[in-house]
């Protein structure tokens, strides 16, 4: 009998909020997360570089005892009170799974290179002694381990480092994972805590960052002629990826299927996109037919839209390849309107908020969408809600170096 992976249980911190209904909430109001950064003085850097993507009202305290906390960089906390938060809503700590069934999957593309080692490297500088608990949460895995120990867990735990992607390939992971039995059920998600002038200044020097000089919160636009670049964002999304038999037996109420996974790299630049779309229209026609569906089955597009002029354009290139006629008829938005771009944990922010479309038929806008872009002409949702029928829907992320995941959930009853 062929095993079938499904999403149970989320969790969410994020620029519009920390939790999934403060998140939703948010996403559907098409409220902006996007401002000034509060957690460092930025008065004395470029323009480009007073623009983030912050969570606020996030306190570690609430899902980490002391002194764990203390001792967890800010990317680790992230993950704890995300994945708690989809243990919780899945009820998985309530399900009499042995422990050893249950892994772990986290994605991160910086780890603890920002929180956690800039603040060593400022210490050591300075002729002070770094405290010693850095050495274990500089590393990327640390965020995984917290998981883990925090949850219970006792199977294998793993840390995906494809940078955009990576949150979207755990997640295909965790799904694997479950279909070949070799887990009932996996925590799955990604975790960044990127913010600080150092970081800014880099994503500067490469040209990516938003050149948008009015309101912060209009700096992110997918998608619109005004776009200029990406704002850099912190957050993390986790879900609980579990056997649907199992799931079902035990009264839990499936948010979504994973109906399938396809990934491929253009293998071109390190940074710029092909803008053909090639290699995503290539990705994406895998995904529909490893799910058995019909370009015409899609009924909703989660997007990387990250609001880079070219990625923007090669995207829709691609939507427009891979789906033909359709492509104009599927409404597409992207969550980094009002998130920013949080890196790993943009591609699971993007999952959470594809299951909540699913359960409750509506979609979340693109916001600040307000001169059309010749290059860039299909539905994107533009600046308010919808309510739609939703079966199926696709979620692309792109990642360094050309890479493009795709993942497709579709409705549990379907």
């Amino acid at each position: 009998m062929r095993r079938h992976a499904v999403i149970t249980g989320l969790g969410i911190v994020s620029p519009i909020g920390v939790g999934v209904d403060a998140f939703w909430r948010a996403a559907l109001a098409g409220q902006s997360g996007i401002g000034r950064p509060t957690l460092f003085d930025a008065s004395n850097l470029p323009p480009e570089c007073r623009i983030v993507g912050e969570v606020r009202d996030f306190d570690p305290r609430d899902w980490m005892p002391s002194p764990a906390w203390k001792m967890a960089g800010r990317f680790s906390q992230f993950a704890v009170a995300a994945a708690k938060m989809a243990t919780d809503d899945a009820r998985l700590d309530m399900a009499g799974i042995a422990p050893d069934r249950v892994q772990v999957a986290i994605g991160s593309a910086m780890s603890g290179l920002i929180d956690v080692g800039e603040p060593c490297h400022e210490a050591f500088q300075q002729g002070r002694e770094p405290s010693p608990w850095m050495a274990n949460e500089y590393t990327a895995h640390a965020a995984t381990s917290h998981i883990a120990i925090a949850t219970g867990t006792r199977g294998q735990a793993v840390t995906m480092a494809t940078a955009c992607a990576a949150g979207l390939d755990a997640m295909a992971w965790a799904a694997d994972q479950v279909r070949r039995g070799d887990a009932t059920a996996v925590i799955a998600g990604a975790t960044e805590a990127p913010l600080s002038p150092f970081a800014l200044m880099i994503c500067r020097s490469a040209g990516v960052l938003s050149k948008w000089s009015g309101a912060p919160e209009l700096a992110s636009r997918p998608f619109e002629l005004l776009r200029s670049g990406l704002v850099l964002a912190e957050g993390c999304a986790v879900v609980v990826v579990e056997d649907e038999e199992c799931a079902l037996a035990r009264g839990a109420r499936p948010y979504a299927r994973i109906a399938s996974f396809a990934s491929a790299t253009e293998g071109t630049h390190i940074r710029r996109v092909d803008p053909s779309g090639a290699t995503a229209a290539y990705t994406i026609t895998t995904a529909l037919a490893q799910a058995q569906l019909r370009s015409a089955d899609i009924d909703y597009i989660s997007a990387h839209g990250n609001s880079i002029p070219d990625y923007d354009a090669a995207e829709t290139a691609a939507l427009k390849r891979a789906l033909g006629r359709h492509a104009w008829n599927v409404p597409v938005s992207s969550i980094k309107s009002m998130c920013g771009q949080p890196l790993s944990a943009g591609s699971a922010m993007q999952v959470v908020a594809t299951c909540l479309t699913l359960r409750d038929q509506a979609l979340h806008p693109t916001i600040n969408h307000d001169r059309p872009d010749p290059s860039c002409d299909l539905d994107y949702v533009p600046n308010r809600s919808r309510r739609a029928r939703v079966r199926h829907a696709l979620v692309h992320s792109h990642s360094l170096g050309g890479s493009h995941s795709v993942m497709i959930l579709s409705a549990s009853s379907s």
